[in-house]
C-alpha cells in the first residue's frame, strides 16, 4: 500500500522536489513487480497496489515522464492547482525556475493515462484560520477543467499536506477520498499519506550482482564492463575478478574500481584456481540477492539486468532468468553454422548471429535434465537457489553452468526465459583479427587512464605551487622574526637587563616569589 508523490522530472535535480529521468526510469522499472492503480481502484489493505501522483502540474512531467510512465502503461493522478496552469513558478524564489503545463498539455497527459484531481485553487493553506479563506472558492473545480477529464475530480490533495477537521469536513462534501503527505496515515480515505519521492527513494525488491571473471582477457574486459555500466536497471555491486592473470587484467580492475568506488569491487587471485574454485570464490565475495556472471571476452545488451531482473522479481518459484544470445566476432558464422537449423534465428548486419532457445516447460525441463543444456552461463539466478544446491562443482566433461542449473531445477526450482537474445557471446582465438577490437579498446582505456593521471598530474601542480606560495610567505615572516630578535638583543634596553642581572648574582640578591 503505497501511495507516490512527485512533483518535478528532470535531466538534473537542484533540489528534493526534482528526480532526474534515470532515477525516475529505474523507480518505474522497480514497481515493475507490484500493481499500480489509479486511486479510484487503490486498496489500502492491499501491499500490492501503488499509486502514482504528481502535485502542480509541471510542464516537464509531460516532457520526461509521461513517455516513461506511457512506456511502462502505468495510470498516474495529476493534482492540479488552477491558478498555476500555463505559468512558471515565479512566486517559489527557493526554487529554480519551471513552467506548469497549460491546458493543451493537460489534455494530453489525460490521454496518456493521466488522471486529473483537484489541489485548490490557489494552493493557499486551508488550514491558517487567520487568514480569511474561501472554501467554496478553493474547492470548487472549474468547468472547462472538468471538460478535460471527467472522469476525474474525484480526489483531493491538501496544500502543504496540512489539514484539520474543519477542513475535512468541507473536503468530504465535494471529494471522495484526500491525500497528505506526512500528517495522515494509511487507512482513513481523507488522510492517506503519500511518500515524497526523491531521487535516493528505491523500491527494489532484490539488489544485484554482476561478476566479471577474467583470465588474461583484459584486451576484452574494458567493453565487458562498460555493458554493464550502460544498463538500464543498475547492479547494486559489480565484481572484477582476476584469477591470477599475466596481462593487464588487475590494472583495468584496479582504474575502475577507483573510478567507481561505490559500486565496483576487485579480487585478485594470488595463484590460478581455475573455473569452479574462482567462481565459488567470487560468489562468496558479494551479497546481493541475484547473481548473474558475464564472462570478461562478453557483453551485455543494455537492458540484461532489466529483463532478467524482472522475472526474478515477478516469478517466486523462477530461480534462473536465461535468454538467447547473439554470437558476434570472427568465428561467429562458423559456430552459429554448428547450432541445429531450428536454433538458428536471426542474423544483423552480418555481425549478429542469433542463437535462439526453447521456452522453459515440462518438456524442455527433461531435455535439460537428462539430454543437455539451454540455458548459457550467464543467466542470473538467486543466491538462495545457488547456496541449497552448493553452489559449482568440479565434474570431468560437464561444463560447469550447466551442472549448476540442472541440479537448481532437480532440487525444485522452475526457470524462464526472457525475451530478446540478451547477451552477446564472442567467439574468438588469440590467433584472430577479433583480437584487433578488444586491443583497441583496450588502447581507449589506456587513453582513459593516462587522462586522468595528466588531470591528477595538474592538480598536484597546483597544490605544490599553492604550498611553495605558502612556503614562501612563512620564510619572509621567519625573516622578519629574526631580524626583530637581532635587534632587541643590539638594543640597550637588552644590555643593561644583562648587566643588572649579573650585578644581582654578584651581590647574592634573592628575590620573594
Amino acid at each position: 500500500m503505497t501511495i507516490l508523490m512527485y512533483h518535478k522530472v528532470y535531466l538534473e535535480s537542484p533540489s528534493i522536489w526534482w528526480v532526474t529521468v534515470d532515477d525516475f526510469y529505474r523507480q518505474m522499472l522497480e514497481l515493475k513487480h507490484k500493481k499500480i492503480v489509479y486511486l479510484d481502484e487503490y486498496n489500502p489493505s492491499d501491499p500490492e497496489h501503488v499509486v502514482i501522483t504528481f502535485d502542480g502540474v509541471y510542464k516537464n512531467v509531460l516532457d520526461y515522464a509521461a513517455p516513461i510512465l506511457s512506456e511502462f502503461n502505468y495510470p498516474f493522478e495529476l493534482f492540479v492547482t488552477s491558478d498555476y496552469i500555463g505559468i512558471d513558478n515565479f512566486f517559489d524564489t527557493s526554487e529554480p525556475q519551471a513552467q506548469f503545463a497549460n491546458f493543451q498539455e493537460l489534455e494530453i497527459l489525460v490521454k496518456n493515462n493521466g488522471r486529473l484531481q483537484w489541489h485548490t485553487k490557489s494552493h493557499c493553506d486551508l488550514t491558517n484560520e487567520e487568514i480569511p479563506v474561501n472554501f467554496v472558492e478553493e474547492l470548487e473545480v472549474p468547468h472547462n477543467l472538468e471538460k478535460i477529464d471527467p472522469t476525474g475530480f474525484k480526489w483531493f490533495a491538501y496544500p502543504y499536506g496540512k489539514f484539520n477537521e474543519r477542513l475535512i469536513d468541507q473536503v468530504k462534501l465535494k471529494f471522495e477520498g484526500a491525500v497528505s503527505c506526512h500528517q495522515g496515515n494509511d487507512h482513513d480515505l481523507y488522510r492517506l499519506n503519500r511518500i515524497t519521492v526523491t531521487n535516493e527513494t528505491t523500491f527494489k525488491k532484490a539488489t544485484i550482482t554482476v561478476i566479471i571473471p577474467s583470465y588474461n582477457y583484459g584486451s576484452f574486459l574494458v567493453e565487458a564492463i562498460e555493458s554493464v555500466l550502460r544498463q538500464t536497471r543498475m547492479p547494486d555491486e559489480i565484481l572484477i575478478s582476476d584469477d591470477a592473470s599475466t596481462d593487464d587484467t588487475s590494472e583495468i580492475a584496479k582504474f575502475y574500481q577507483a573510478t567507481y568506488p561505490n559500486l565496483i569491487k576487485i579480487n585478485i587471485n594470488e595463484n590460478n584456481l581455475g573455473v569452479v574454485k574462482h567462481f565459488n570464490k567470487a560468489v562468496s565475495l558479494t551479497k546481493s540477492d541475484y547473481i548473474t556472471f558475464l564472462g570478461a571476452d562478453n557483453r551485455f545488451r543494455s537492458d540484461f539486468i532489466e529483463k532478467t531482473s524482472l522475472i526474478l522479481d515477478t516469478y517466486s518459484d523462477v530461480a534462473i532468468a536465461y535468454s538467447d544470445f547473439a554470437l558476434f566476432g570472427k568465428r561467429a558464422k562458423l559456430v552459429y553454422d554448428s547450432f541445429p537449423q531450428d536454433k538458428r534465428g536471426l542474423i544483423k548486419n552480418e555481425k549478429f548471429f542469433i542463437i535462439n532457445f526453447p521456452e522453459f516447460n515440462h518438456v524442455s525441463k527433461q531435455t535439460l535434465l537428462n539430454d543437455g543444456n539451454f540455458i548459457h552461463g550467464s543467466s542470473m539466478f538467486r543466491r538462495q537457489a545457488f547456496d541449497e544446491v552448493s553452489g559449482y562443482f568440479e565434474k570431468p566433461n560437464v561444463p560447469e553452468d550447466y551442472d549448476l542449473f540442472r541440479r537448481i531445477v532437480k532440487a525444485g526450482w522452475n526457470a524462464k526465459k526472457a525475451p530478446f537474445p540478451l547477451l552477446e557471446y564472442r567467439q574468438h582465438s588469440k590467433y584472430q583479427a577479433n583480437v584487433q577490437l578488444g586491443s583497441f579498446n583496450e588502447l581507449q582505456f589506456y587513453k582513459k587512464l593516462l587522462a586522468q593521471s595528466q588531470s591528477n598530474l595538474e592538480q598536484l601542480q597546483i597544490y605544490l605551487q599553492h604550498n611553495e606560495a605558502e612556503l614562501e610567505k612563512a620564510q619572509k615572516k621567519i625573516i622578519e622574526k629574526e631580524k626583530i630578535i637581532t635587534e632587541m638583543e643590539n638594543s640597550n634596553f637588552l644590555k643593561m637587563r644583562k648587566t643588572w642581572l649579573k650585578l644581582i648574582q654578584l651581590l647574592g640578591i634573592k628575590f620573594k616569589q
